[in-house]
């Protein structure tokens, strides 16, 4: 199972890649996003992406996964560079390699926690973060903020689905068996993403992808990554935590600076 899920996150990077440059374009078709057929294959590239993830987050870590989605930067510098599209800076490659170091410092430091049940902590937070999310739709937000919630509704999306996902004792495809609690997490997974989709396409019909997509990586990397910790049970290695930040801070940095080398290119991971 584990090497399914390594795979599986390997391919829902290249999804997040493809779909970027697509999601950018099509949110801003003067016919508005829902009209434009590049932001839908973006957004069904997107999904792709999210079921890939879902797969992975089975046996990984929240943190590892996370991190790794922030790869779809890279993966789209990479196709533009071997293209031709848009040849690598020298900023940019080194933009690239301290994602990729930071990613390999993960890999082997975090530890997938044992199959959590769905309790009231878990429901509560999801709650709160949705709740957080549909009064954003009625404020005047920045681009940036617009990111920040962006990236709150991906990141509770992303914890309702290593929930429901990890649950070994109510599997999904017995469906007739689930617990209440289990609906009610998958439907909060399914309102995370719709938000985050929301608040990031407002955001990006306003403004440049780095002003928005910087706030956005940097909240739904480390804010599933705390759940993670405080209510998953997901634990970095003894004597790994230098390594841990380090890992995370490198993943950080370096798809900061492919967003700022290259505004037009972003790659959303749920």
């Amino acid at each position: 199972m584990l090497l399914l899920s390594a795979l599986c996150l390997v391919l829902g990077i290249l999804a997040y890649g493809v779909a970027g440059a697509n999601l950018h374009s099509g949110s801003r078709d003067e016919r508005g996003a829902l009209r434009s057929s590049t932001w839908w294959t973006g957004t069904v590239l997107q999904a792709l992406g999210f079921l890939l993830t879902l797969v992975a987050r089975r046996s990984l870590p929240m943190m590892l996964v996370q991190a790794c989605a922030n790869g779809g930067l890279g993966v789209t510098a990479i196709i533009q560079h071997v293209t031709g599209a848009r040849r690598m800076a020298k900023g940019q490659a080194l933009a690239l390699v301290a994602l990729l170091g930071g990613l390999a410092l993960l890999g082997p430091v975090t530890i997938a926690g044992p199959a959590v049940a769905i309790r009231p902590a878990h429901e509560i937070f999801m709650a709160c973060c949705a709740v957080l999310c549909l009064v954003a739709c009625w404020l005047p937000l920045t681009p940036a903020m617009q990111g920040v919630v962006g990236g709150i509704g991906f990141s509770f999306g992303a914890v309702g689905a290593r929930l429901v996902i990890g649950d070994e004792l109510h599997p999904l495809w017995i469906f007739w068996q689930l617990p209440l609690s289990t609906w009610v997490v998958g439907l909060l997974t399914g309102v995370g993403i719709v938000l985050g989709q929301l608040h990031m396409t407002r955001g990006l019909a306003r403004s440049q992808a780095t002003t928005v997509l910087g706030p956005m990586y940097l909240v739904e990397t480390l804010l599933p990554s705390l759940v993670g910790l405080t209510l998953l049970g997901e634990l970095p290695r003894q004597g790994t935590i230098p390594l841990t930040v380090a890992g995370l801070a490198l993943t950080l940095a370096g798809s900061m600076a492919l967003l700022r080398s290259d505004p037009e290119t972003i790659a959303e991971p749920a």
